[in-house]
């Protein structure tokens, strides 16, 4: 969640619920939009995840961890073009 919220609202997650008035831990404090944005994320983040399984691999699980993490980086950075903000 750190690195899709700093591609989506490019801000930290502490920053992102004390800047909307959420409270921290619990989604449904922050505004409607922030809360699609995520939804819509995390649903094509886990589709292309799916897409890419077979060409996620590594030496080490530290090394899966990190093409995933990069993974929904990229899709954040495309969902964000999408976004009002």
């Amino acid at each position: 969640m750190v690195e899709e919220t700093r591609e989506l609202f490019d801000c930290t997650v502490s920053e992102l619920y004390r800047e909307t008035g959420g409270k921290k831990g619990r989604r449904e404090t922050l505004p409607q939009a922030a809360q699609e944005a995520y939804m819509v994320n995390e649903s094509l983040a886990a589709n292309e995840l799916e897409r890419q399984i077979g060409t996620i691999g590594g030496d080490s699980q530290d090394e899966v961890n990190d093409q995933i993490v990069g993974s929904v980086r990229q899709t954040s950075k495309n969902t964000r073009r999408w976004l009002p903000w």
